[in-house]
């Protein structure tokens, strides 16, 4: 009698994109394959008919630390330009030995979203960034059984980029910002186009227009003067000036290594708003300055 086969954990995972292993990634989610489920009846007959409708793929969701492989964040920076590339790529799960037993693999597949964390100087957990990946079609398949890579040259390296450890800077404002203690988490979006082909089962799918986000940061009060005047000089006066032309977001390591770089461009600052005044509060008083941006882009060191 033949033995059942071993069962296996979820904590062993690669991740791959045409072949090549990305690194430090945290989670996979999502990649489900779905059917509609159709009713109706035929003539006269009191019978219920079922019958399979189109083939739908969920998306999948990517947790990658901010310091991961530079082949992903290749295939991310494509998409936050405006020039959206399909790749291929497959989920291989593994055993405790690291054995492949099965695999998902996806095709033409675009960047459907990118999460940023909020930058907190109290938050020491790690600096994740989730992506959404949207393909046109997934397929399930049996592992080879051949051993997967364990190493990662990129974790060590995540492990010490912490939400807390990010400084910010916006264009003319330098002095200004040097206290600023959190950034509020933001996403890009690029709008995913469904197209219905003929009889093809799945959905051509085509990417569409690219959202930027709006940037929150937040300062002490005492440093805020300078984003109060610029904001009644060109909002509460109507003098229309022109955008700030670039801010940066750094985030580097415990040993203060600057480990990459957010650079938002043409940024607008549209809201500079207080705290709240309560007398039972011993929080230093901030105040949350708001702007939008035309562009972003993301480098690693």
């Amino acid at each position: 009698m033949a033995l059942n086969p071993d069962v296996y954990s979820s904590a062993f995972f690669v991740l791959e994109l045409d072949g090549t292993q990305v690194g430090a990634i945290r989670n996979v989610d999502g990649g489900a394959v779905k059917a509609d489920l159709l009713t109706y009846q035929h003539g006269e007959g009191g019978e219920t008919w079922r019958q399979l409708g189109r083939t739908k793929y969920d998306e999948i969701k990517v947790t990658a630390g901010l310091v991961t492989g530079g082949d992903l964040w290749t295939w991310i920076n494509k998409c936050m330009s405006g020039a959206p590339e399909r790749r291929n790529g497959a989920i291989l799960a593994g055993d405790y030995e690291y054995h492949e037993k099965a695999r998902r693999e996806f095709t033409d597949a675009l960047i459907a979203e990118v999460q940023f964390p909020k930058f907190d100087a109290t938050d020491k957990n790690p600096a994740n960034v989730v992506v959404t990946i949207s393909a046109e079609k997934i397929s399930y398949g049996k592992g080879s059984g051949k051993k997967l890579d364990a190493t990662d040259a990129t974790q060590s390296r995540q492990k010490s980029v912490s939400c807390c450890n990010f400084t910010f800077e916006l264009g003319g404002f330098k002095d200004a910002c040097t206290r600023v203690n959190k950034v509020d988490g933001f996403g890009v979006k690029c709008k995913i186009i469904e197209h219905q082909v003929s009889t093809r089962l799945e959905s051509v799918k085509v990417p569409g227009k690219i959202e930027l986000p709006n940037i929150t940061f937040y300062v002490p009060e005492i440093d805020a003067q300078p984003f109060l005047a610029h904001h009644k000089k060109n909002a509460m006066d109507g003098t229309r000036g022109a955008p700030i032309p670039s801010a940066f977001l750094r985030f580097h390591n415990n040993a203060r290594t600057q480990k990459g770089e957010i650079t938002f461009k043409e940024c607008t600052i549209f809201s500079v708003t207080h705290d709240k005044h309560d007398a039972t509060s011993e929080d230093i008083r901030m105040v949350k300055v708001e702007m939008g941006i035309e562009g972003i882009e993301f480098s690693i060191s």
